[in-house]
């Protein structure tokens, strides 16, 4: 699957952005590196600008970068006069020309579903990371239960939307344990005033990585693991955590 089949869950930018709108519990964590380690700063898969515009608002210089341009267009728009750079690229293949202190990506690495794609991003944020600058991004934990498949539709969450509609988010699970992918996928319903009920389907693949081999692609691509964190509030890795957050910089 090329990553562009996997990005229906990002079509409806104002959507996305009603539901992925809080700057907590990563953003003082990426916050907190940029102090550490300085800027410039480049967001990769930098969405709606959730994490990009409150940086930019406490006064650092942040490039975002997405390859949805509906996400991007919002994200200006949000932004105002902000002095944020917004390049809309593919993170496998673009070319800015400068280097950066802060590399940022998010949970965006699990979108990378074939090695091909894993590394071609590795080697562009090798290429834009300044010597003394830090790659920062997490994924999830493979426990158990995320390995597990589920036919049958769970209720996730719900909320109300700015036309006041009581929008159910709902969907199933589905885990290919040969690719390392899980498939989520999510039903979107809700009912107007007039009485017209609205589902939107969106799918969206996500590549788990065990410990052990995301700590292999990261060495065999260059780059030496500073710090390994099972949590924004800087933790160590542990079982019982459910995220896995990597701190890494280029071998020169």
């Amino acid at each position: 699957m090329n990553v562009f089949d996997n990005l229906i869950e990002y079509a409806d930018a104002a959507q996305y952005d009603e539901e992925n709108s809080t700057f907590e519990p990563d953003g003082p964590f990426f916050v907190d590196l940029i102090r550490q380690y300085g800027q410039p700063v480049l967001e990769l898969a930098c969405g709606t600008g959730r994490l990009t515009i409150p940086i930019a608002q406490q006064g650092f210089s942040i490039t975002g970068l997405d390859v949805v341009s509906g996400m991007l267009s919002l994200a200006k728009h949000k932004a105002a006069d902000l002095p944020i750079e917004w390049i809309e690229a593919d993170a496998r293949r673009f070319h800015l020309g400068k280097q950066f202190k802060v590399i940022l990506a998010g949970g965006f690495f699990q979108h990378l579903l074939e090695r091909a794609d894993q590394e071609a991003v590795l080697a562009h944020v090798r290429a834009h990371l300044a010597p003394d600058g830090v790659f920062a991004f997490n994924v999830f934990f493979p426990h158990a239960d995320s390995l597990e498949a589920s036919d049958v539709e769970q209720e996730w969450f719900s909320y109300v939307n700015p036309q006041g509609q009581t929008v159910t988010v709902s969907g199933t699970d589905h885990y290919d344990s040969i690719r390392q992918v899980r498939t989520e996928t999510a039903m979107r319903r809700w009912t107007e005033v007039n009485g017209q009920r609205h589902e939107l389907i969106a799918p969206l693949q996500q590549r788990l990585f065990f410990p052990q081999e995301l700590e292999a692609l990261l060495h065999y691509n260059g780059f030496t693991i500073l710090e390994r964190y099972g949590d924004y509030d800087r933790q160590p890795l542990a079982e019982e955590h459910r995220l896995m957050i990597f701190v890494c910089q280029a071998r020169r």
